[in-house]
């Protein structure tokens, strides 16, 4: 036999306040960690944030970019970005190519590499039903199918890119998936950790 707890309204807003905190805090986003790499003789920094697209019109829903500032022994700075894009399964394949809109100038990209996957997941739907010595079973009804399509880009962004970066008042990133135009608004709390990592040294 199940039994059920109700759970007040002021009660759930502080669960779900915790839990939240609890998340923000453990998230590795918007956090900036090095290391030194002996293999290259490197230090690196490392940043990466996210970003969820509301606007149904486009076919992306989340984006990830991690950030990399290599400083080798001649003090030699470079970056390295690595963008995940999590679009629809109906969505065109991505253009091979990043632009980088900083201050309503955009910055072409040269790609490294560009990785696609088709992603299936089939999740079990379910339903309790009463018996008749009042307990209940739970029961399959039916399966659901999602499908997704993620595309992943590395490329190098120039030092000279960076200090417009560093001096910007405005930062997107724009991609191309068929009809659709796609740009990326990192928040302002990501933009302020990646001039963090600029100055960093």
């Amino acid at each position: 036999m199940k039994k059920y707890f109700k759970i007040g309204v002021p009660d759930q807003v502080i669960v779900i306040g915790l839990v939240c905190g609890l998340f923000y805090n453990c998230s590795s986003f918007n956090k900036i960690y090095s290391e030194n790499d002996i293999v290259y003789s490197t230090k690196r920094f490392e940043l990466k944030y996210d970003y969820k697209d509301r606007d149904r019109r486009t076919p992306i829903y989340f984006f990830t970019q991690s950030i990399v500032k290599e400083i080798n022994q001649n003090n030699e700075v470079s970056y390295s970005a690595y963008d995940v894009l999590f679009l629809t399964s109906s969505s065109f394949n991505l253009d091979e190519k990043v632009i980088l809109i900083i201050d309503n100038t955009p910055y072409p990209m040269v790609i490294d590499k560009i990785e696609l996957e088709n992603v299936r997941t089939i999740s079990e739907n379910t339903t309790d039903i009463p018996t008749s010595d009042s307990a209940t079973v739970s029961v399959t009804t039916g399966y659901s199918e999602n499908n997704r399509k993620i595309t992943r880009f590395r490329y190098k962004i120039p030092v000279s890119t960076i200090m417009k970066i560093k001096e910007a008042d405005q930062l997107f990133l724009r991609y191309y998936s068929g009809p659709s135009m796609i740009t990326i608004k990192p928040k302002k709390k990501s933009i302020h950790k990646l001039k963090e990592l600029i100055d960093i040294e």
